[in-house]
C-alpha cells in the first residue's frame, strides 16, 4: 500500500481529458485511478510556452502548487499571474482556462479530490468554450483582501522546530490549503525537516502524498527502506506504515497532501505507545 518513484520530465504527454480543448498542456501521474489509491490524483501538470485550455468545469477540488515558470490562470471570472512558490485552490464546478504567455513551460505540482474518474469512466470533466482574458492577471498580493484561496509559500516562512512526542520530533509545518483556507476534501501543506529528528512509525485513516522540494530523507514504509531526494515522490494508502528519519546536518522539506482531510481527533497513530500495550498486558 504505497509507491516510490520520481518525477521525470520525459513522462510528461499529453493530458487525456482535454483533447483538442487544449493546446500545450502535458500531465505526468505520481498516483492516480491505475494505482491501489482511491483518493488521489496526484502529478506534475506542465503548459508549455503558448499553450492554453478553454474554459473547463470539473467534478472535483484542484490545488497547485508551482514548482517553475510562470502560468495565468482564469477562476470564476477573475485573472491570476502565478509564479515559483505561488499555491491555489480550484473549488469543484468552478470555471477554469490556463494559458502560457511566458517562454518557458510552467508547471506545478497539482492535486484533485475527490479523485479523477479514467478517461473512459464517467464524465467529470467539462469545457464551455473559449476564455475571456478581458483583465490582466494579477500577481498575488496577500494584502489584498480580495483575493482568496491563494497563497505563497516561502521556505523562510517556516517556524522554528517543534517536539511534540519522542515519536514526532525536530520539525515544521507549513499549511497551505486546509478547511480554513476552503478545500473540503483535502489538506496541503509543506513539511521541513532542519536538522536531523525523527517522525516515528505511525499509519492513518486517510492516504497521503509526497513531493520532495530539496534535500533527502530516509524513510520506511511497509518494512521497505528507501531514500527521498528532491524530485523524488511518494504515496502510502490507508493503514500503510511509514516512518521518516531525517539524518542530522541534511535539512529536507517536502509537499505533502492528505485525503480525505484527516479526523478531528486521532489523525494519526503511533506505534510505539500502542506496543507498550504488548509488553505490558499479559492476558
Amino acid at each position: 500500500m504505497h509507491k516510490i518513484g520520481r518525477f521525470d520530465p520525459k513522462t510528461l504527454s499529453p493530458h487525456p481529458k482535454y483533447g483538442r480543448h487544449a493546446e500545450g498542456l502535458n500531465w505526468a501521474p505520481f498516483v492516480e485511478h491505475a494505482d491501489e489509491t482511491v483518493h488521489i490524483s496526484y502529478g506534475v501538470i506542465e503548459v508549455v510556452a503558448g499553450g492554453e485550455t478553454e474554459l473547463t468545469i470539473q467534478a472535483h477540488e484542484t490545488g497547485l502548487y508551482m514548482i517553475a515558470g510562470e502560468v495565468e490562470v482564469l477562476r470564476d471570472g477573475k485573472a491570476y499571474h502565478l509564479v515559483e512558490g505561488d499555491f491555489m485552490l480550484i473549488p469543484s464546478g468552478i470555471e477554469h482556462a490556463y494559458r502560457n504567455t511566458g517562454k518557458i513551460s510552467a508547471r506545478w505540482v497539482e492535486m484533485c479530490a475527490p479523485q479523477p474518474k479514467a478517461p473512459d469512466a464517467w464524465r467529470d470533466t467539462w469545457f464551455a468554450g473559449a476564455a475571456d482574458w478581458r483583465d490582466a492577471p494579477a500577481k498575488i498580493d496577500l494584502s489584498d483582501r480580495r483575493m482568496q484561496m491563494v497563497g505563497h509559500y516561502d521556505y523562510s516562512q517556516h517556524t522554528p522546530p517543534l517536539t511534540i512526542t519522542p515519536d514526532l520530533d525536530g520539525f515544521s509545518q507549513r499549511m497551505m490549503i486546509d478547511d480554513v483556507f476552503g478545500a473540503v476534501h483535502f489538506n496541503m501543506f509543506v513539511i521541513s525537516f532542519a536538522d536531523g529528528g525523527i517522525c516515528n512509525h505511525h499509519d492513518h485513516a486517510f492516504e497521503e502524498a509526497y513531493f520532495v522540494l530539496g534535500g533527502e530523507v530516509d524513510i520506511v514504509f511497509d518494512g521497505q527502506e528507501y531514500v527521498l531526494k528532491e524530485g523524488d515522490f511518494a504515496w502510502t494508502g490507508v493503514g500503510a506504515q511509514h516512518a521518516f528519519f531525517p539524518r542530522k546536518g541534511t535539512p529536507v522539506h517536502w509537499l505533502e497532501i492528505q485525503a480525505p482531510q484527516p479526523p478531528v481527533r486521532e489523525g494519526v497513530r503511533f506505534y510505539s505507545p500502542w506496543d507498550y500495550m504488548t509488553t505490558t498486558l499479559k492476558f
